[in-house]
């Protein structure tokens, strides 16, 4: 059985059209594949980890009408800290090669931004998937941040959600994700294999892209293309 730092290192060789292929091979036919509302802020965004699943829920109580400065800075510091207050468990040790992964009902509030996108970076966490809003969209990709979501938005997640919390299980844009589980997401889309199937479903994504890169770099040869990146993904 392959550790984890082994097993995620094989893993990034591979498209999401081979590891969806694999899962077909071993009968789940559709299983793990989110909705196609989940797109990548920009092209180009790919990241493979382990699920750190958290439940966001929709604010049930009246906001509060501020009138000064102050008041405003104070509620928004409780709300940011009710919701986000998961943060502080994470560091550099527990987020290496981890996925946040959101469940925040589809709400639109943006959840995810420029600051927070940078702040898990730091943790080591290599990529973020929320069934909900992204906002501050051009920093965010002016700092090559790895972001998929549901929702683009200017909106902010204070008085629209509350209570952050990491939790073993979630549904995330249709798909039910545990803790552990191996996220994956490139420019087709966000997938998620069992943590206990993946190394079968590597059997048989090995053989798809084997299969693929010699069929495409005949076709390479014959068209007088470049090899490329996409040819080497298995070296």
């Amino acid at each position: 059985m392959l550790t984890n730092t082994e097993l995620i290192e094989e893993i990034r060789k591979y498209r999401l059209a081979d590891l969806s292929d694999g899962m077909d091979a071993i009968g789940l036919v559709d299983k793990g594949v989110m909705n196609e509302q989940m797109r990548p802020l920009r092209p180009g965004i790919e990241f493979y980890g382990f699920a750190y699943p958290i439940k966001l829920w929709p604010k049930r109580e009246a906001v509060k009408a501020c009138t000064t400065i102050e008041e405003w800075r104070e509620e928004l510091g409780k709300g940011c800290h009710d919701i986000y207050n998961w943060i502080d468990d994470v560091d550099k040790e527990n987020g290496k090669d981890q996925v946040i992964v959101i469940d925040m009902d589809g709400v639109r509030g943006g959840v995810w931004g420029s600051e927070i996108a940078m702040n898990v970076a730091l943790r080591g966490m290599v990529g973020a998937v929320i069934d909900g809003g992204c906002r501050d969209s051009f920093e965010v990709n002016q700092q090559s941040s790895p972001v998929f979501s549901t929702k683009r938005t200017f909106t902010h997640s204070y008085g629209r959600v509350e209570k952050g919390e990491y939790v073993k299980t979630i549904n995330c844009a249709g798909v039910t994700v545990n803790a552990g589980d191996i996220i994956c997401a490139d420019d087709d889309g966000v997938l998620v294999i069992p943590r206990n199937r993946v190394e079968e479903v590597l059997k048989f994504a090995k053989v798809q892209l084997e299969d693929d890169i010699k069929t495409r770099s005949s076709h390479y040869d014959e068209l007088g293309f470049e090899s490329d990146e996409t040819l080497e993904r298995l070296k």
